[in-house]
């Protein structure tokens, strides 16, 4: 990669090498800078590679529903539920349950979509640039995605999701039974309504795309240093040292970008967020014949399935219970009969399961900017369900605030201070 006209060159220490992380390590490479990435794991294999595989410009939905005061209560009952809590985790999770309740209401409920709305407005540009760049376009198709739902009632207990939708300006077509039908004929004939978001894409292989990245990254000049880092230290009153065992980093710029573990970098510097790993599990099945057309929510079953190049993926439900905590596929697995209720010819044979932590705030709206008064050091994490899509977005806003350039959105609504 060239080096930018406009840019001076500096050595920057990411943390993390995750979407985000080697998002933000590229568009800093492009622009000529000195990259170095920290991640003790293998490329492809973190939270970045167990999603549903959706670049989804019309996620503006928070996790905060106007309902959130009564699936709290049955979230605590309910381990095998859409959201459940683990009562041993329940303590140290209740500043963010109660934040998540906070932000149930309606007026913040439309103030989180907004804020989500604001950075998925450039989020496939971003990705269109960095698949080029690194020619990895072949991972994405731009084909959209679909919502379906089988009962009146449901769909009409979701229209507040429409009408937000709406509000946030996202571009989606509802659909009738027949279109349903039509477009999806690998899905039983059980569905009666839905909608359809065009300016969805679909991703075939996520881990295979994020190993990609880093082979290119490396090819570009680019650094990773596969061992964890153990903390952050000051070097003359800036926080500029990354430490890796007896090992010192030196850098000019850090970026904070280590997903669900990101807060516990953030502290070490004097700052704290209210941020939680959201438990995603998925289960990989053998792909059905005539199959599905593009990835595809399930909505009374709070499912999405994803037809990829390995096989179907199921990924469905949240957990709260840390990062700790062994995994708990029960949930999972018994939602594979409810897949095979929805897909047609769908072998139930589990090819593998895998559990990942997504970085969630309460509000949904992830934190992208300066660290308050530190001059060098830049977060970019919070994701949550959308992580895999705000990745490039979120690593163009770093590299434009590093050079000094106008990023082109109004950061302070993802402020770690907001």
């Amino acid at each position: 990669m060239s080096t930018s006209e406009d840019v001076s060159p500096r050595r920057i220490g990411v943390i993390g090498g995750g979407i985000t992380g080697i998002s933000t390590a590229h568009f800093l490479r492009k622009d000529g800078h000195d990259v170095t990435v920290f991640d003790p794991g293998d490329p492809g294999t973190g939270t970045s590679s167990g999603n549903s595989g959706v670049i989804s410009t019309g996620s503006v939905v928070p996790t905060a529903t106007p309902d959130i005061l009564l699936r709290v209560p049955k979230m605590l009952l309910d381990p095998y539920g859409p959201l459940s809590v683990r009562w041993r985790y329940l303590l140290r999770i209740a500043p963010w349950l109660l934040s998540l309740v906070r932000n149930g209401m309606p007026d913040r409920i439309e103030a989180n979509a907004k804020a989500k709305a604001a950075l998925l407005d450039h989020a496939y540009d971003a990705y269109r640039v960095m698949l080029a760049d690194t020619g990895t376009s072949g991972f994405v198709r731009e084909i959209g995605t679909m919502a379906v739902w089988e009962s009146d009632a449901a769909w009409q207990n979701a229209q507040w999701t429409i009408d937000l939708m709406r509000t946030c300006e996202r571009k989606f077509d509802l659909l009738s039974e027949d279109d349903i039908r039509q477009m999806e004929p690998g899905l039983q004939p059980i569905f009666k309504h839905g909608y359809f978001v065009p300016g969805n894409g679909a991703i075939s292989h996520p881990g295979d795309l994020v190993t990609a990245l880093h082979a290119d990254f490396i090819a570009q000049g680019g650094t990773i240093v596969k061992q964890p880092v153990d903390r952050i230290e000051r070097i003359d009153g800036a926080a500029r040292r990354l430490v890796t065992g007896d090992t010192a980093h030196d850098f000019d710029i850090l970026v904070i970008s280590a997903g669900a573990w990101s807060n516990n970098f953030l502290k070490q510097i004097g700052h704290s967020v209210l941020l939680d790993a959201e438990r995603g599990y998925h289960i990989m099945l053998p792909q059905p014949e005539p199959g599905l057309n593009r990835p595809i929510l399930i909505a009374q079953d709070t499912m999405f399935m994803s037809p990829m190049a390995h096989g179907m993926r199921l990924t469905t439900g949240v957990e709260l219970a840390g990062t700790e905590a062994p995994p708990d596929y029960t949930r999972a697995r018994r939602m594979v009969s409810r897949a095979a209720r929805a897909v047609r010819n769908l072998d139930e044979t589990e090819q593998s399961a895998w559990l990942g932590f997504r970085p969630s705030t309460p509000t949904s709206v992830p934190i992208l900017g300066a660290a308050p008064g530190e001059k060098n050091v830049f977060c970019a994490f919070g994701g949550g369900h959308i992580g895999m899509t705000l990745g490039p977005i979120s690593g163009r806003v770093t590299a434009d605030l590093v050079a000094g350039r106008d990023p082109g959105i109004d950061l302070s609504r993802y402020a770690v201070s907001r």
